[in-house]
Order: structure tokens, then C-alpha cells, then sequence
């Protein structure tokens, strides 16, 4: 039997909602990846100098509430689609588990188009990989994948805290060697991208973006699969068609979250404007804070948004991040075409400060958001949506306008 697309009135929007938010926020992490030369230092941990204070500014406040918060919320959603749809699959008498790495290899030979042509820190062969193991679990129970996830998120904070056993004097060693090849890189990239052709570019992203980003981002999966088992607990536990049920629950981790993240915030933020001092471990423990314990912001985030949509005006308030969580892929997508159009089609890479670059990142958010209102007003699901959909289910037509009521038309 073959699996139908999820239809209007199966969708829950408090997911679409957040689906929406999460992949806004994840541009306003990318934003200075795209448009600056940050990522040659930042990946090999050496601090750019002379940078403009503003420009400072701009990115402690996207490392103190974007960068490692919405990455982790992203993969726990798609914990919780993992179960909504392995479940409908099962009730519809399919073999789930072939089903489902169909579903995950397109996701991955999508992510790797947009990996080698657009952008270097691609996450959804990583969501191909990390979503097939999620089938072991399929079948365990509640219990189990609880603790499951528990163990490797407190294991992934203790493997991040091993950076600090590096001695000093080997630290400061290498910062001075990187710091030389981060110069290196940047004015080649900076080259590459204000050349304005397309080839030129993509030899230097191959090089320089795509392969050393192969080597780093291992470091991230214990945290993206132990978020993506939460997800999927909390689907098992049927969260969000039961909200009024965990309510308290809710509140207690938003309680609990925010207090952590307050101090966390704190420190990191004594760290960025050097009150605290590390050292030469200075910057690893800024990205301990911010991409370890930047996890409970999260939680934080994800709570605080499904109680405030209990009340109705905040669900009109967000209503317009709903269409465009219903085409998460489509605009995550998107959003690197339209930034390599932009910043190194039209040579404004390096040449444009980060509060300008925010401005950017608020015109693509505010037309992605029409775009996918349009879009969904017209169809059931997005173009690239329905390009995954077409090679996981078989022959599907992109069907026009749904009713009403919910049923395609």
C-alpha cells in the first residue's frame, strides 16, 4: 500500500509553527558565514582582528540567542515528524523501516546537492545519516529512548569539555599557526567571492568550505541525534496532541531552562566582552557555552513558544511562520540560493557590516514568509517538498489549491 501525503487537517501547526521559527533563526546563524569572512577563524578557534565594535556587537548577540539553539530545536522536530510518520506509515500496513531509508536517502542526496553547489555546512545529509538510526528505536519503549537521549546529550557536554585538558602551551602554539592560515583563507575567500563568477567560486568552496566543514561536523552529531530522540520521545507520548495534559510539565522545564540559560548567558556574555578571563582557552570556552549549554536555551525557546501558543492571539501573532514551516526544506533551501546570489553573485561578500547583514536577513525572513503564503494558498506542499515526496512515495501530482476542509482538491 502506498503512504498518501499528510493532509492539511493532520498537520499540526504548533509544529509548523515552530518549524517556521527555527529555520529563520538558523539563517540569522549563517548570516555571517555568508557575508563574512568569520568562518575561516571561528572553525579553527582564533578571534578575527579589527573588527568594527558594532560588527562585535552583531555577533555576540547571535552567539548569545541564535548559533546553537535553533540547530538542536530543528532536530528535535524532526524527532517528533519521525514518529508521526513512521506511525501513519505503520497503519497503513507499509514496511516502515524500507520506507523510511527510501525517505532519508533522498534527504540525503538533497543535501548533498546543496552541500557541494551552495553551502558547506549542510544538515541534511547529517538528518539522513542520524534519522536512520532513529529506527532502532522504533520499537523501544518510552522509557528506554528517554534515557537514551538523556545519556548522550550529558555525554555530549563532558566529550566538548575534553577541549580544556589541551596543555596551555600547546593551545597557544597552534592559535598563532592558525591564525596565519585563517588570513590565508580569508583573503582567498574574499577573492573567490567578489569575483563574481560562479566558477571561480565554487573551485575555492570545494577547497577551502566543503571539505575542511567534512572534518568538523562529526562534532555536532551526539547532539543532533540526542535532540532527535527527544523529539521522538515526546512524539510517542503524543506532547503535542495532549498538550493541556503536560502543561505543568512545560512550565517546569521553561523554569528550570530559563534559569540555566540566564546564568549561562551571563557567563558567556562576561567571556565575549573579556570581564572573565580564560586565557589561551578563551574561545574554546565561548563555544562551550554557547554550542554545549546553548542547548537549554533551546529548551527554553521550545517551551516558552508551545505555552505561549495556548493563547490564542499569539497563535495569530505567529500564524505567518506556520506557512512557512510547511515548507521548512523549500526555504532552508532558499535561503543559501538567495545568499550566494547575493554575496558573491553581486560581490557584496566582506563588504557589507553585520547590522546591515541582520537588515538582509529580515527582508529574506519577511519574503520567504509571503512567498510561502502564496505557495501554500495554491498547493499542498512546497516545490521541494514535493520533490521528496514524489521519489519517497512514487508517482505523486503536485495537486492544486486544498479545500476548505482539508481534503485536496
Amino acid at each position: 500500500m502506498k503512504l498518501q501525503p499528510t493532509t492539511i487537517s493532520e498537520r499540526i501547526s504548533a509544529l509548523d509553527i515552530l518549524r517556521g521559527l527555527a529555520v529563520f533563526g538558523i539563517l540569522f546563524v549563517h548570516m555571517p558565514y555568508f557575508s563574512t569572512t568569520s568562518v575561516f577563524f571561528e572553525r579553527i578557534g582564533v578571534v578575527p582582528a579589527g573588527e568594527s565594535v558594532l560588527d562585535l556587537w552583531v555577533k555576540h548577540l547571535v552567539a548569545l540567542f541564535f548559533a546553537g539553539k535553533f540547530y538542536p530545536i530543528l532536530a528535535f522536530l524532526f524527532g517528533v515528524g519521525f514518529f508521526l510518520l513512521m506511525s501513519r506509515a505503520e497503519q497503513k500496513g507499509m514496511r516502515v523501516y524500507r520506507f523510511f531509508i527510501k525517505r532519508m536517502s533522498v534527504l540525503f542526496l538533497i543535501g548533498i546537492a546543496h552541500f557541494l553547489f551552495f553551502f558547506g555546512g549542510d544538515v541534511l545529509r547529517t538528518y539522513g545519516l542520524l534519522g536512520c538510526l532513529l529506527m532502532l528505536f522504533y520499537r523501544r519503549n518510552e522509557r528506554t529512548v528517554l534515557r537514551w537521549a538523556v545519556s548522550i546529550l550529558i555525554a555530549f557536554l563532558l566529550m566538548f569539555s575534553l577541549g580544556f585538558l589541551q596543555p596551555a602551551s600547546d593551545m597557544q602554539e597552534s592559535y598563532g599557526k592558525n591564525y596565519v592560515a585563517a588570513e590565508r583563507d580569508a583573503a582567498e575567500a574574499t577573492k573567490a567571492y567578489q569575483s563574481r563568477d560562479y566558477g571561480e567560486w565554487w573551485a575555492f568552496h570545494l577547497k577551502e568550505e566543503a571539505l575542511p566543514a567534512l572534518k568538523q561536523e562529526q562534532i555536532a552529531y551526539p547532539s543532533t541525534f540526542g535532540m532527535m530522540l527527544l523529539g521522538f520521545y515526546c512524539g510517542r507520548i503524543r506532547l503535542f496532541q495532549r498538550m493541556a495534559e503536560f502543561l505543568p510539565v512545560l512550565r517546569k522545564i521553561r523554569n528550570t531552562s530559563g534559569a540555566i540559560s540566564l546564568l549561562v548567558v551571563v557567563l558567556l556574555a562576561l567571556v565575549q566582552l573579556k570581564a572573565v578571563g580564560f586565557g589561551v582557552y578563551e574561545v574554546l570556552a565561548a563555544q562551550y557555552l554557547t554550542y554545549g549549554f546553548g542547548i537549554f536555551l533551546s529548551f527554553y525557546y521550545l517551551s516558552s513558544i508551545l505555552l505561549a501558543l495556548q493563547k490564542p492571539f499569539v497563535q495569530k501573532l505567529l500564524k505567518p511562520f506556520q506557512f512557512a514551516g510547511r515548507m521548512t526544506l523549500t526555504n532552508y533551501l532558499l535561503q543559501s540560493v538567495i545568499s550566494i546570489a547575493v554575496f558573491a553573485g553581486f560581490g557584496l561578500y566582506a563588504k557589507m557590516n553585520l547590522l546591515a547583514a541582520v537588515g538582509y536577513c529580515l527582508v529574506v525572513v519577511a519574503a520567504e514568509i509571503a512567498f510561502s503564503k502564496w505557495w501554500m494558498s495554491r498547493f499542498p506542499f512546497g516545490p521541494v517538498e514535493w520533490v521528496w515526496r514524489r521519489l519517497t512515495y512514487g508517482k505523486l501530482a503536485q495537486q492544486a489549491k486544498a479545500s476548505p476542509n482539508g481534503v485536496h482538491s
